[in-house]
């Protein structure tokens, strides 16, 4: 017996519908700075070529079958490299834009030529779509001002007071839309720029967290240094060679809405956004130290907020996010501030690292000291407090006990392990005044001497090849050209390094030529670096190793110091030929 077509195609429809449906992943593109909506395309293969395009809102795309890389593009903006997830969540993509916006530029000029004086600044948007909200009252100090057409807004504020741990409610409201509190924000002169989002399931009352005031609420400006008798600030006895390694080009963190702007503890993370790295440590550290705080202070952060993300990344917390973004994590929001994105942009891609192969686990907390104040009312949850007064360290959990004598006689507040927040800055206020450099050695290896997890080095996102010397073959006294490539993967410039070079023979040892060190600016990516060279007068005749290097200027002195990091190191064998009076340009000698 044969069914008839009609029943075919009833059981055809059957089946049909018995199928599981194409899965679906949602996306959407918006501006890291402002939170406008971008219109961006998105390039994956999963097996074939696939482009889809997504913009503000959350738009369906196709998923792929498993995890393959995808990147964002759009005009005007970096393009962005990322592990699309079939498992994933709704997710926000997050642009840097080529230029800084025209806006944020102007104040910043402003405030640098000035130099004594304190701005907010920054957008209102929409939570759905990041579409511009004008007319958004901002109250702040006693000061305020609406929004306009495309959101921005700025408000001049009255300089800090000399306590540094001033908080203060910003309060945002616009009829028929809502009205929202911000609480706790803490005061700094300059810059400070912030997302503002009202719409849907937006919250009306916003809890700022400042990591090392809110796990311990104590001024350090007006604190008078130690004396520098009791100081152990020895500067590393030459620089080390950072072992290589290239962080990674994005981090996936945990949000409460499609605007990246309400952070959340881990299991609250309904949403993920997506953003480069170094906008991910832009977007916190002013979140976990203090904005008022020393540079170095500062530069030191910079360093452990940006290794602990990329630990994450490497062993992320949840499948479709690798961090969270509230105080369970570290806090990111979209708040920044000036004096923190100049600290960032000394150190690009600099992470921690113990193996070699990995970004270390970075652990800090705001007071490491090992004595617990039974008057002070903080919360000390190190569970092994067996080194005393005057030291950071919890042996139980894996790190010892370390000398840090500027942690003496404050009760600990905070788990011990890594590096202190107050202690950064204290060490910044010594006489003696350590670099972030020292102050990160000192942390997390105790200057070379440490043990366990306190064993963590510096890494470098730089590398150097291609070496070339011209002439080959050149007089004692005359000069050189040296050509190499340098490689940066750092996701951002690095604007403060110097290249150096010398030559070296076995029985001679190292020519050098620092008065042609010369400073470098190095964008993303491989570029031709060049420099000269000065064969001193007096140099034997013979074959010559080629070495370039490249430091970061860590003293800003302009020279290479042991006080530099030494990011990358290239050597050619036998690349130059250094003759003396019998040998000409060609390398023949002349007859006797």
């Amino acid at each position: 017996m044969h069914a008839s077509h009609g029943g075919i195609l009833v059981a055809l429809g059957a089946l049909l519908a018995l199928a599981p449906a194409a899965a679906a992943l949602e996306l959407a593109a918006r501006d890291a700075r402002t939170g406008a909506p971008v219109a961006a395309t998105l390039d994956y293969d999963d097996g074939k070529p696939r482009r889809a395009s997504i913009d503000g809102h959350l738009r369906a795309i196709a998923a792929p079958a498993l995890r393959v890389t995808a990147t964002a593009q759009a005009a005007g903006y970096r393009a962005l490299e990322f592990t699309l997830d079939p498992a994933g969540g709704p997710t926000t993509l997050l642009l840097d834009p080529l230029h800084e916006p025209a806006a944020y530029a102007r104040l910043a000029a402003r405030v640098a030529a000035r130099g004594d004086e304190r701005w907010l600044q920054g957008y209102v948007r929409r939570i759905a779509d990041g579409a511009p909200l004008a007319a958004a009252r901002i109250t702040l100090e006693g000061r305020d001002m609406h929004s306009l057409d495309d959101g921005y807004f700025q408000l001049q504020l009255a300089p800090c007071p000399r306590d540094a741990t001033r908080r203060s409610t910003l309060r945002l409201e616009l009829p028929g839309v809502g009205e929202q509190e911000h609480v706790g924000l803490a005061c700094a002169d300059g810059v400070q720029r912030m997302l503002l989002t009202l719409g849907a399931g937006a919250p009306t009352r916003v809890d700022h967290v400042v990591g090392a005031l809110d796990r311990g609420a104590r001024s350090v400006a007006g604190e008078a240094s130690t004396p520098s008798s009791v100081l152990q600030t020895a500067l590393p006895t030459g620089p080390l060679l950072a072992p290589a390694l290239a962080p990674p080009a994005s981090i996936r963190v945990g949000y409460a809405d499609a605007a990246c702007s309400q952070s959340c503890c881990t299991g609250s993370c309904t949403h993920s956004c997506v953003l480069p790295l170094e906008t991910y440590v832009r977007r916190g550290l002013d979140n976990e130290w203090i904005a008022s705080w020393h540079s170095q202070s500062l530069r030191a952060g910079s360093v452990a907020y940006r290794s602990y993300g990329a630990w994450r990344v490497a062993h992320p917390i949840r499948p479709n996010f690798d961090i969270c973004s509230s105080a369970c994590c570290q806090v990111n929001d979209g708040s920044t501030h000036g004096s923190t994105d100049s600290a960032i942009a000394r150190t690009p891609g600099l992470m921690l690292t113990r193996s070699g192969s990995e970004a270390a686990s970075s652990e800090y907390s705001a007071e490491n000291n090992s004595w617990d104040d039974p008057g002070d009312g903080l919360s000390c949850s190190n569970n092994d407090l067996s080194c005393g007064d005057g030291y950071a360290g919890s042996p139980a959990n894996g790190w010892p006990c370390l000398a840090d004598s500027v942690g003496a006689g404050r009760g600990c507040f905070g788990h011990g392990r890594g590096m202190s927040q107050w202690g950064t800055q204290r060490w910044a206020l010594t006489a003696s005044a350590p670099s972030w450099r020292w102050i990160v050695d000192h942390y997390y290896n105790d200057n070379g001497a440490g043990s366990n997890l306190r064993t963590a080095v510096m890494t470098s996102p730089l590398a150097l090849s291609d070496l070339a010397a011209t002439p080959a073959v050149i007089a004692p006294g005359a000069t050189l050209q040296i050509d190499a490539t340098a490689s940066n993967s750092a996701g951002a410039s690095h604007a403060h390094l110097l290249i150096g070079a010398s030559l070296y023979r076995a029985g001679v040892g190292y020519l050098d030529d620092s008065a042609h060190d010369a400073p470098l600016e190095l964008a993303g990516g491989s570029h031709p670096v060049t420099r000269s060279f000065s064969v001193p007068a007096g140099a034997p005749a013979g074959s010559y190793d080629l070495l370039v290097s490249l430091y970061l200027d860590v003293d800003e002195n302009g020279a290479i110091s042991s006080t530099d990091l030494a990011l990358a190191l290239a050597s050619a064998s036998g690349a130059v030929q250094v003759g003396n009076d019998r040998i000409f340009s060609d390398g023949f000698e002349s007859d006797p």
